[in-house]
């Protein structure tokens, strides 16, 4: 009888002490909305660890959890004026966070859609390989901005992997990936402009 009236008890202790701190993070953003900034602040510094483990615990890519956190408090911070103080701020909390990490997402996917990953593309030809580059090749490759002619260069002609590039680069793999790729679509757009 003991064990469960002090079960119970620390339950309504956990039970309080989270509405305690709702209510707190509510009364933070009523002051958030009529421009406190040092309420601003201490509602991010509260409010982010929570937030970010709601993000990281719905999107699968590790890589793409920062970003979409990031994603989620500018439109928090944009939405602000829309939180009803009378109201729960934890419902209305997290449909703004998880509409905002659907919308990061969609753009992801969209954009993923339209990526030709770079292991597909052709490997370096012969003369490549051993280092001369045909007349024009080497113009066009020297046409490219220094971003992607970097990118380029590091995968197909020094034969570096993506994970090695990118850190060569001190980029992401995604970003190398999306330089590589407008690397090849210019160069092909080059090349074809000159056979004609």
């Amino acid at each position: 009888m003991k064990s469960i009236r002090s079960r119970s008890s620390t339950a309504s202790k956990k039970v309080s002490w989270d509405h305690l701190q709702w209510e707190s993070w509510s009364q933070l953003m009523a002051k958030i909305q009529v421009g406190d900034q040092e309420a601003y602040r201490q509602f991010l510094n509260e409010i982010g660890p929570l937030l970010f483990n709601y993000v990281r615990r719905r999107v699968f890519n590790p890589e793409m959890v920062p970003d979409v956190y990031q994603e989620v408090l500018l439109t928090l911070h944009k939405a602000r004026f829309t939180y009803e103080p009378s109201r729960p701020l934890g419902p209305w909390l997290f449909t703004v966070a998880r509409n905002s990490i659907l919308d990061a997402l969609g753009k992801n996917r969209k954009f993923a859609e339209r990526e030709v990953p770079t292991e597909t593309l052709p490997e370096s030809s012969a003369s490549e390989m051993d280092g001369s580059l045909g007349d024009e090749l080497h113009q066009a490759l020297n046409s490219l901005s220094p971003i992607h002619r970097d990118a380029v260069e590091l995968l197909k002609l020094r034969g570096l992997s993506l994970e090695e590039a990118a850190l060569e680069l001190k980029i992401s793999v995604a970003a190398l990936k999306v330089r590589a790729h407008r690397g090849y679509e210019q160069l092909r757009k080059l090349l074809v402009e000159k056979k004609k």
